[in-house]
């Protein structure tokens, strides 16, 4: 593992590394200066400094790039650094590639840019309040400055300028069509407000479909039987007291049946018997979870069904039925359709 590598990476990307035992070093930039002649450009250079804070960044950014654990990162940090310390205290320098190197001088640890980093290019000549030059005042150009001319000499008079043949002008071409002038109609806007428009409306329309699908898939609550008084066979009614030939009265107390007098039947509905009521399965799971899943659903469309737990291994969804007899084939098999294709039983 090459910690000098890591030391010097670190330093290009964040401009300070901490070095647990040698200490901090920093890349400063030196600006660009002028000598009175000269602009001297910036070169960059590093420099020890005091220590600041104490921290492991260097250890978690060996850590990142060479797969590591940050103690092994750590430890071989450590290594490094003894290692180090050792050559600096003989008299050797420690390299870091294309940095620089750690030495020491008078007990006081030093560091010595590499000269890539000190490597800039020529300095350029400059000078402060140079004339300008006119056609008047205007020289020959020498090397060191510019030589003026005696304030004898005969004035200088520009040539006639020579007449220049007219341009050409360019064809006019259509402007591109991304050049609209402002308050133009924006296309891309509104065919952006189309499609979202085209999504919500196909989202309504979804829900709406599912929202129906429900509804179509709830079952008719069966209505309860209602209760027909059964009609009397016989009427039994009061007549009054029978006088016989010899004019004695029948004792008016004594009653008499007699038969009903045919009579048009009203209106009624046919009575099926009695009500029956009774538990349909109208699903069998194996597993508690699936059969419960089920039982919430049911329940979340408002049918009232229970969950019965016939052993360990079998559980029955049940929804309570109450009809006559006479219905009950068909209740069940509009159970079947409703529920469960594959079949439905009576509990």
């Amino acid at each position: 593992m090459d910690i000098a590598k890591y030391i010097g990476l670190y330093l290009l990307k964040n401009q300070s590394c901490y070095i647990h035992g040698l200490g901090s070093i920093e890349m400063r930039r030196k600006p660009a200066s002028y000598d009175g002649r000269n602009l001297v450009p910036g070169v960059s250079e590093v420099v020890v400094v005091p220590v600041n804070t104490v921290d492991d960044s260097l250890s978690n950014f060996i850590a990142t790039n060479e797969q590591i654990s940050i103690s092994k990162a750590g430890t071989a940090l450590k290594d490094y650094v003894a290692v180090a310390l050792a050559d600096i205290q003989a008299g050797k320098e420690v390299l870091i590639p294309a940095i620089g190197s750690f030495f020491e001088v008078n007990g006081k640890l030093q560091f010595a840019t590499a000269p890539q980093l000190l490597l800039a290019p020529p300095p350029i000549p400059a000078e402060k309040s140079l004339p300008r030059r006119t056609a008047n005042t205007a020289g020959m150009a020498q090397q060191g400055g510019y030589a003026e001319q005696p304030q004898h000499a005969p004035a200088y008079t520009a040539p006639a300028p020579t007449p220049q043949p007219m341009p050409q002008q360019a064809p006019a071409y259509p402007p591109y069509p991304e050049e609209e002038k402002k308050g133009g109609m924006n296309w891309g806007r509104v065919i952006l407000f189309v499609l979202i428009l085209l999504a919500l409306i196909a989202g309504v329309v979804y829900v709406a479909k599912n929202i129906l699908k429900v509804g179509v898939n709830t079952p008719t609550p069966v209505q309860q039987p209602m209760t027909v008084p059964a009609p009397a066979d016989t009427i039994s009614q009061q007549v009054a007291p029978v006088v016989d030939t010899a004019g004695s009265a029948i004792d008016s107390t004594e009653t008499m049946s007699v038969e009903p007098m045919p009579v048009a039947p009203a209106a009624q509905p046919a009575v099926k018997g009695p009500a029956s009521n009774f538990k349909v399965i109208i699903n069998t799971y194996d597993e508690r979870a699936r059969a419960e899943k089920r039982l919430s659903r049911l329940k979340s469309y408002g049918h009232k069904v229970e969950l019965i737990a016939e052993d360990s291994s079998m559980f029955f969804i049940l929804i309570p039925v109450s009809t006559y007899r006479a219905d009950s084939a068909r209740v069940v098999d509009s159970l079947r359709r409703t529920y469960n294709p594959d079949g439905v039983s009576v509990y």
